[in-house]
């Protein structure tokens, strides 16, 4: 009788250890996956200039996958996605020149020394294969608008993130050229819709230092702790 109780308590000892292996690879896993996540937030970078390669469109449809699984007010998903190139890449481009040619050299903050560079850019998005523009519906009322911009806004950080995650590069354009009427024509979008950002995407042809950031505590007010 003794055996058996000793062989029962041998045996549930033998699988509380295995509850608790399971349980600590598990947090041992959350905390590689959360270093990992951190990691591609911190290396993601701004990149203006790319190789002259097309990404598989199966990288693409990735990148939105991620974008589509932000939050949003009431689950809503006010985003939607056109994804360009050839003609309509070049036409974007053209009108972003337009605008930044004159623009730029005026532009106090930006640095003279950058200048040329920032102009060179401005020809075609340092030579992104693709665009992906992310709108918005562009309701009457501030409120649900505003929510709107703000889940797309989400989209498009998903969206960033992904892309450095899988090896591409990508900048979040947000200039006056998300506001021009030319620009939605162009790209077939109703007036019933905004642009939130137009994000040059494929292969990084330059390497950036990481840029300085302020500590959190600088741009934090704790209440009631």
């Amino acid at each position: 009788m003794l055996f058996f109780l000793n062989f029962e308590i041998e045996i549930t000892n033998t699988l509380e250890c295995r509850k608790l292996q399971r349980y600590f690879c598990v947090i041992s896993k959350q905390k590689l996956e959360m270093k990992e996540m951190l990691e591609v937030i911190r290396n993601r970078r701004s990149i203006r200039k790319y190789k002259n390669i097309e990404p598989d469109t199966k990288l693409i449809k990735e990148v939105l996958q991620a974008a589509s699984m932000a939050p949003s007010a009431g689950n809503s998903q006010p985003w939607e996605f056109t994804i360009i190139k050839g003609e309509f890449r070049e036409k974007i481009c053209h009108e972003f020149y337009n605008f930044a040619k004159d623009y730029i050299p005026t532009a106090s903050y930006i640095p003279e020394e950058k200048k040329k560079m920032m102009l060179k850019y401005a020809e075609n998005f340092g030579g992104a294969p693709y665009h992906i523009i992310v709108s918005y519906p562009n309701f009457d009322d501030d409120v649900k608008r505003e929510e709107a911009l703000k889940a797309s806004s989400a989209a498009i950080q998903n969206l960033l993130l992904q892309a450095n995650d899988i090896g591409l590069a990508t900048v979040w354009i947000g200039s006056r050229l998300n506001h021009s009427e030319k620009v939605k024509s162009i790209l077939g979008l109703s007036n019933n819709r905004k642009i939130a950002g137009i994000i040059p995407i494929g292969y990084a042809d330059m390497e950036l230092a990481p840029t300085p950031r302020e500590e959190p505590e600088s741009k934090s007010r704790w209440l009631g702790f």
